[in-house]
């Protein structure tokens, strides 16, 4: 698989041309640009959070330990002594960054499911989620948000697979397949509960209508010209197959009474 350097680097490269692509495109403004670009570089190494030892899971729950100690210990400012409550930051912060970690290290496998589409689909939406309902961001700009971060997450996937073959001895390696899956048959529990929690996410999700309609895409007309190209298609085949079979029929007939 690929390293965090190599994760990183691609990540950055890849932010880079959809962030420039959205806003050539009119999608997003120049103060959009360094929180688009910057989410899109941090969804590329969200994957690797389910590996215990790795830069990324390292660096989410320092962050992670650091906010929550802040929740809990800011509403009680001036009620408690200094040192109280530095004590009190500080074992919250230790109990997620240790304890959390660890917990979440034995409870997750690498590559397991948060190396799938789902696990994707599940940052990404829930992304769109924190910054509509906690971050105050208008539908359009929560799913551009959550855009980034699912694009960043599929890159990193893609990744570990082009790495999982062996170019020059031509040859599949093990991990072949187990990063960019739909999700994870191995895990079935975990599937299961991601597969749940990813529907109540988009249950909460800001509706998606402006994007759509900035896009230009209309869901109708959209399925109108599948329909339409795979009717055309299926009338194709079977004039295809129709000239085909009166070809090689007369000649089959004509090989079995011979």
């Amino acid at each position: 698989m690929a390293n965090f350097q190599t994760h990183l680097n691609v990540g950055i490269l890849m932010s880079a041309g959809t962030v420039l692509a959205l806003h050539l495109g009119g999608l997003a403004g120049s103060a959009q640009i360094p929180l688009l670009f910057a989410l899109g570089v941090a969804g590329s190494l969200v994957p690797d959070i389910d590996s215990t030892h790795s830069v990324p899971s390292h660096a989410l729950f320092n962050v992670l330990g650091a906010a929550l100690a802040f929740a809990v210990t800011l509403p009680l400012g001036g009620r408690f002594a200094p040192w109280v409550m530095l004590g009190l930051w500080c074992l919250v912060f230790v109990a997620v960054r240790y304890g959390v970690l660890r917990l979440f290290g034995w409870l997750t496998v690498h590559r397991g499911i948060w190396h799938s589409w789902l696990a994707a689909a599940t940052a990404a939406t829930a992304t769109a989620d924190l910054a509509y309902w906690l971050g105050g961001q208008r539908p359009e700009a929560a799913w551009l948000v959550g855009l980034m971060v699912g694009v960043g997450y599929l890159t990193h996937l893609v990744l570990d697979e082009i790495y999982s073959v062996n170019l020059f001895n031509v040859r599949i390696n093990r991990s072949f397949g187990s990063a960019l899956k739909p999700f994870s048959l191995r895990y079935p529990l975990g599937t299961f509960l991601m597969a749940v929690g990813l529907a109540g996410l988009i249950l909460l999700a800001p509706p998606p209508d402006s994007l759509i309609a900035r896009l230009g895409w209309d869901p109708q007309t959209a399925w109108a010209e599948l329909e339409a190209a795979l009717t055309s298609g299926m009338r194709w085949a079977r004039s295809e197959w129709a000239g085909w079979w009166n070809w090689l029929g007369p000649r089959l007939t004509a090989l079995v009474s011979g």
